[in-house]
């Protein structure tokens, strides 16, 4: 577990040296009665005591009396949890922090151990769920040699849950290791905070917005775009010139106020996983302070590793993995998710604005179609929104729909063209993979944003006159039976319509405009665009 930051947690505080946490509460002298514990007595203890002086009694106690079915290093994250939901259930303070289950921490401890670096570093460690996953991976042995040589350091703003952490390093692997284990307690991002050098860096920084840049930050454009903790992380992680795994939401791969950290990204090099997330949680659904067990709140997460090769810049990426829970075991493994990454290094340019997330089948098709284009979809239309119309929902989650009237639904966008021919050609085109294969590479949120659509390739000048005449009875029998393919959908009570055509439709489009880009061989793949899942034999 992580404690995040809320929009007033941050400020000036920092702590250096090692936590004396338990030391400074020894002066209470309050001590709670912590034999046959139980949840019940936890809760009463963090109501009438509050969570440093129960946490210092739990710590304590394990410390001289060795863990119990409840109180061990396993249920301490949990433990904590409830603990900050019980004190902040009346406000519902937002962290911004979601959990990193333990199979992503597994797999994040796993690409950590393949890079190098001599000291172990966890930015925003909480309660250590990443730490701890990783001194597992590399075992007993590695780890008293980290210990040893003082080479662990554990960095979060939250003093009691990076006490959590260090204990329970300590609990796990010697108690007299306890003082070897660097405690850096504090706002990651102050400038006084100094990551060592020849580290390697695993972290699952706080996704949350901030008003203003601290003055004891050291001021970045990246800050005062995006607003975003997760980009000031990202940043201040990647300029330590450190390799590192870092667990965040997806946004940062195409969102325009982003595009300053993908530059800085080009002066490093690595892989991205980029995942769908739906429905297969990659952050569990449970935010910090917040009684909340709903884990279809889910947040898009990619997964970067820094791994700062020589002689290379750029990184590569998965195409965006839309799996379902069944398959979630089968998939969250090194191997499986580094056989989807592209071997293409890309570079963030004027012309190369985000990064595209295409399967490695379907990349050269994708580069035949963006070169053989003339022009894009905003150059096509009709400027003065006369003509022709279109109308196109701009929610998409499997599929993109054109049709020639307004449906009932909050959210379309319209769509003019001049010609007759160009609103057939066009009408195909939304109504085929292409358009919804566009969005996926270089979005894939909720919504398909209308300056995205604009920048559609088009290559209606490579038709011919069968080519017209083929697009044009298609999209005049799917015109002339819109009505029969409607559904509806009610959300928050509203009636929201889509047009469901029949598959054969878009296999049908698809199959001539892959013929047109010379793509025939990558027919049968085309389907990977629209699939929910990994696995065809589940």
């Amino acid at each position: 577990m992580q404690k995040g930051y809320s929009n007033n947690s941050v400020g000036d505080k920092i702590d250096l040296d090692n936590d004396n946490f338990l030391g400074l509460l020894d002066s209470s002298n309050i001590r709670l009665k912590i034999e046959d514990y139980n949840l019940d007595k936890y809760i009463q203890h963090v109501n009438q005591y509050g969570l440093e002086v129960t946490w210092a009694n739990i710590l304590r106690y394990v410390k001289n009396n060795g863990e119990s079915n409840l109180l061990n290093t396993k249920n301490f994250g949990e433990l904590y949890e409830l603990g900050l939901a019980e004190r902040d259930k009346g406000n519902k303070k937002k962290s911004g922090q979601y959990y990193t289950p333990y199979d992503v921490s597994r797999l994040m401890s796993t690409w950590l151990n393949d890079i190098d670096g001599y000291n172990i570093c966890d930015v925003g460690c909480g309660t250590g769920n990443l730490i701890l996953s990783y001194l597992n991976l590399i075992g007993n042995e590695e780890t008293q040699k980290l210990l040893k040589q003082k080479r662990i350091f554990l960095y979060d703003f939250d003093k009691i849950a990076i006490t959590i952490a260090k204990y329970s390093i300590a609990f796990l692997y010697g108690i007299d290791y306890l003082d070897n284990i660097n405690t850096i307690y504090g706002d990651f991002l102050n400038k006084n905070v100094i990551i060592p050098n020849n580290s390697k860096i695993i972290s699952n920084p706080p996704y949350a917005k901030f008003a203003e840049v601290e003055n004891s930050w050291i001021d970045s454009s990246i800050q005062r775009k995006t607003k975003e903790l997760y980009a000031a992380f990202m940043e201040k992680i990647l300029l330590s010139g450190n390799r590192a795994v870092i667990i965040t939401p997806y946004s940062f791969l195409g969102g325009s106020k982003f595009r300053l950290l993908r530059n800085i990204m080009n002066n490093y090099n690595g892989y991205i996983i980029a995942f769908d997330n739906v429905p297969g949680n990659i952050f569990n659904g449970r935010k910090h302070g917040i009684f909340n067990t709903n884990t279809a709140n889910s947040v898009r997460a990619a997964i970067t590793v820094v791994e700062n090769k020589p002689n290379i810049i750029g990184f590569r990426s998965t195409h965006l993995l839309r799996f379902k829970n069944k398959e979630r075991k089968r998939l969250l493994k090194s191997a499986v998710l580094k056989s989807f990454l592209s071997n293409k290094y890309q570079i963030i340019n004027n012309r190369h604005k985000k990064y595209e997330r295409c399967h490695v089948q379907l990349e050269d098709c994708f580069e035949n179609w963006k070169s053989k284009s003339s022009t894009i979809l905003k150059d096509f239309i009709s400027q003065n929104n006369e003509g022709y119309k279109l109308y196109m929902p701009n929610t998409c989650r499997y599929f993109t729909t054109a049709s020639n009237r307004k449906l009932k639904r909050r959210g379309y966008i319209t769509i003019s063209l001049s010609d007759l021919n160009k609103y057939y050609f066009m009408y195909c085109m939304i109504n085929s993979s292409f358009v919804y294969w566009w969005w996926r590479i270089y979005d894939g949120g909720i919504t398909y944003p209308k300056g995205l659509l604009n920048s559609v390739p088009i290559f209606y000048d490579l038709l011919n006159d069968d080519d017209k005449k083929f697009f044009s009875t298609v999209a005049k029998e799917m015109i002339n039976n819109e009505s029969k393919y409607i559904i509806t959908k009610l959300n928050a009570g509203v009636v929201h319509e889509n047009i469901k055509f029949p598959k054969r439709y878009r296999e049908s489009i698809n199959n001539r405009f892959l013929e047109i880009l010379s793509c025939q061989e990558n027919f049968n793949q085309f389907e990977l665009i629209h699939s929910n899942s990994i696995y065809n034999d589940l």
